[in-house]
């Protein structure tokens, strides 16, 4: 099995800690390793050598280079400028198929959290039968509670068992839900978050952008006709230009027939605000997760998070964010945590680079 991880996103959530040139997927949030390097580690048992490959920008390869430093110098595959993840994982596969045409390819995020490491990668083994059977595959994460935040499949037939994992095929894909949509999905039992983890064999994926995304399949070819040769980096800057900007759920998953969904329970999050990340973290009697320097009288279930090493006090906060990162300082309510993106908006329309 290959393994390929995304690792080019924004992190704009977790402003002021993720920021544009160190993004959340290269920084140490639950443990002394990067959430990147933990992807990696979480997989090795399961691949050979030099089988890692990372698709970004080229912003962030210096330090992925410097994270990663035992993959091969060719297996960070470099996007001229972000265009959703089904060209991101297209160009990838078309690099990835060079040296083994016939592998299967899991697809993992750079910055998602998984606590339950073998069920994990036995899920993706069970998965890897039923893409050798020429399925599209992705896991279905069971649901925890009734998440307004994510994206559902729908479990439908079961196609069979393999590695203590059943695997189905997929009745649809439903979109991020209002309140009573999420119970009701979560009462009925058949239905899963969708992780945006996926695998698949790297033909077969091509084979599926030629059906559903001609368009993208024939850019791929003009990038895959120029390896080797000094107008690579022109081609592909030139092709990416036009390429759509569009996930691979929407151009490809939820186009396909041959999709199915492998349903898990491994302790995942995608760690996508600050609220998320304070329920991960050890909390202290009043329910408060503390980093950094900090006196408090009648605070509970706060977060004082600082890096900036100034002391923090707090009077009478309840279910707070507090975030100091020296230069800049986030105060919000933890059910407000999503309209952190609306601050990090409106510093890029103000043009405050120096604080992004």
């Amino acid at each position: 099995m290959d393994i390929l991880v995304l690792a080019g996103g924004t992190g704009s959530r977790l402003w002021p800690r993720s920021r544009r040139t160190k993004p959340k997927q290269f920084l140490p949030l639950l443990s002394n390793r990067t959430m990147l390097q933990e992807t990696v580690d979480r997989v090795r048992p399961l691949i050979e050598e030099g089988r890692v490959f990372v698709v970004t920008g080229s912003d962030y390869e210096e330090l992925i280079r410097e994270q990663l430093s035992d993959i091969p110098r060719n297996n960070v595959i470099l996007e001229p400028s972000g265009r959703g993840t089904a060209s991101a994982i297209g160009l990838a596969a078309i690099h990835m198929r060079r040296s083994a045409p016939d592998a299967v390819m899991a697809v993992l995020s750079a910055d998602h959290l998984i606590l339950r490491n073998e069920a994990f990668r036995q899920a993706l083994q069970a998965a890897e039968v039923a893409a050798r059977e020429g399925y599209l595959v992705t896991l279905g994460v069971k649901p925890s509670f009734a998440n307004t935040g994510y994206g559902y499949i729908q479990c439908g037939e079961l196609i069979t068992e393999a590695h203590n994992h059943k695997i189905h095929r997929v009745q649809r894909f439903a979109e991020k839900p209002d309140q009573d949509t999420a119970e009701r999905y979560l009462a009925k039992g058949n239905y899963f978050w969708n992780a945006g983890i996926f695998v698949w064999q790297t033909k077969t994926f091509l084979d599926a952008i030629g059906r559903h995304m001609p368009e993208l399949r024939n850019q791929l070819n003009q990038v895959q006709a120029s390896f080797g040769k000094s107008r690579y980096h022109d081609t592909l800057a030139h092709v990416w230009e036009n390429v759509e900007n569009i996930t691979v759920d929407y151009g490809i998953m939820e186009r396909a027939p041959n999709v199915a969904v492998v349903p898990v329970d491994i302790g995942w999050s995608d760690v996508g605000d600050w609220h998320t990340l304070t329920t991960l973290m050890s909390d202290d009697d009043s329910a408060n997760v503390v980093i950094g320097p900090h006196v408090e009288v009648d605070t509970k279930s706060t977060l004082i998070y600082s890096d900036s090493g100034r002391m923090i006090a707090t009077i009478g906060l309840d279910g707070f964010l507090v975030v100091d990162t020296g230069d800049a300082l986030l105060i919000a309510p933890r059910d407000r945590a999503q309209d952190v993106k609306k601050i990090v908006d409106q510093l890029r329309t103000e043009g405050r680079n120096d604080v992004l």
